[in-house]
């Protein structure tokens, strides 16, 4: 015990010296850590680099913003649904080179189109699909495509 009281100066000393080494450790590694946050910003300056690139981003969505709600408005008329199918609906004819189509939009609103392939000529058919209920009588194959544009199955 006299030892420590005799020499509780060096004790004392070297006990702060070791507290102050592990502190400027940890200086370091949180320097460290601030310099790959924000590059060659003086570590002083640290408050005021995130105040302006705070308002940056700010300024950034205020931009932003309008062009997205237009977009987002001019997504829900697009074409987001889509069901396709190629079939043969006469046996004399060689190959499946008939066809339906279904664009819909977000709301299944949109359109059936069939196109017939016969030996005389080709016919087109358009009928129109409000919230995914046709406005004219479908045949099977419409059906069918509409299904899968509605339900996002694809065959």
């Amino acid at each position: 015990m006299e030892w420590i009281t005799e020499n509780r100066f060096f004790i004392l000393g070297g006990a702060t010296a070791l507290g102050l080494g592990i502190l400027g450790w940890f200086l370091f590694i949180l320097r460290r850590k601030i310099s790959r946050i924000f590059g060659d910003t003086i570590p002083g300056d640290v408050q005021t680099d995130i105040l302006r690139r705070v308002r940056t981003l700010e300024t950034q969505n205020e931009i932003a913003s309008p062009r997205i709600e237009r977009l987002e408005e001019a997504s829900r008329t697009s074409v987001q649904k889509v069901g396709f199918n190629r079939f043969n609906p006469f046996q004399d004819t060689g190959g499946d080179n008939s066809f339906t189509l279904a664009l819909l939009d977000q709301k299944d609103n949109g359109v059936v189109i069939s196109s017939l392939y016969m030996r005389g000529g080709t016919r087109l058919y358009a009928k129109r699909i409000e919230g995914g209920a046709p406005k004219q009588p479908l045949s099977d194959e419409e059906l069918k495509v509409l299904e899968e544009a509605i339900n996002g199955k694809s065959q």
